[in-house]
């Protein structure tokens, strides 16, 4: 009892308590409710960062790999580029996961500019070849027709690359081998399909939650990648919304104003 009292998950009773004593038991109850929220918080940090920098790991150690089998010096320069790229991308996720705490108790980014969504997509895509290639996964990238922009959006490109990235790596884990994911850019949302088996409304629901996996995938995770992608969507001002493909095969992930 006193434990779960000290950590605020029981608060102090005031009913019976005299008068002269309410006011000290209300702002104890109010300091130990703050400071379970702020260890929740911690702990839900520690779960996104190590979700998070699984990838950028792997790209990481698949280009070391590269340096270490190299013949040439030329294919050696490459290679060190590559990584040395890697190693950059990897700092500024570093730096965006250490501010991730502090964003969940605002509702304001901390930069915003208009977002290059090409150059996003090219980074992004480069991020997650390793895993494409793998599961022998075509990545396909639809624009809208010309002139038309595709989403303009006024954003942070870190925290932005951050949500790419989870919406396609959950598409490509969890697509068929061999098929064909696609990123779709529309004037105002853009959307995320693979041609998996459709998902029960059910399980579309479920998606979110925090430690939740659809059962039967053989894939690694911990459902931690939407959760993610819902924070860094409201602070943009954008909704992500799950459905069955048009077909009714595979998991369409939308994002949008609405």
């Amino acid at each position: 009892w006193i434990a779960e009292y000290m950590a605020g998950r029981i608060a102090l009773p005031d009913a019976r308590a005299p008068a002269e004593l309410k006011p000290l038991l209300g702002a104890m109850n109010s300091l130990f409710a703050r400071i379970d929220n702020l260890l929740t918080r911690e702990r839900r940090f520690t779960a996104d960062a190590a979700h998070e920098l699984r990838t950028p790991l792997a790209v990481l150690r698949a280009q070391w790999d590269v340096v270490k089998r190299s013949t040439s010096d030329q294919e050696r320069r490459l290679a060190e580029q590559q990584m040395d790229a890697g190693l950059t991308r990897m700092d500024r996720l570093v730096t965006q996961m250490l501010a991730l705490p502090r964003l969940e108790a605002t509702d304001k980014l901390p930069r915003s500019h208009t977002l290059d969504w090409p150059l996003l997509v090219a980074q992004v895509v480069s991020d997650l070849l390793p895993l494409a290639e793998r599961r022998r996964i075509e990545i396909d990238c639809q624009w809208p027709e010309p002139p038309a922009p595709p989403m303009p959006l006024q954003g942070d490109t870190d925290l932005m690359a951050v949500l790419l990235r989870n919406l396609l790596d959950n598409a490509l884990r969890y697509a068929p081998s061999g098929s064909t994911v696609q990123l779709r850019f529309g004037t105002d949302r853009l959307s995320v399909h693979n041609d998996g088996p459709a998902l029960s409304e059910q399980a579309l629901a479920q998606l979110g939650r925090r430690f939740h996996r659809v059962d039967g995938q053989a894939e690694s995770g911990s459902g931690l990648g939407v959760s993610i992608v819902q924070r860094i969507a409201e602070l943009h001002g954008l909704r992500l919304h799950y459905r069955a493909g048009a077909d009714g095969r595979g998991v369409v992930a939308q994002l949008g104003p609405d």
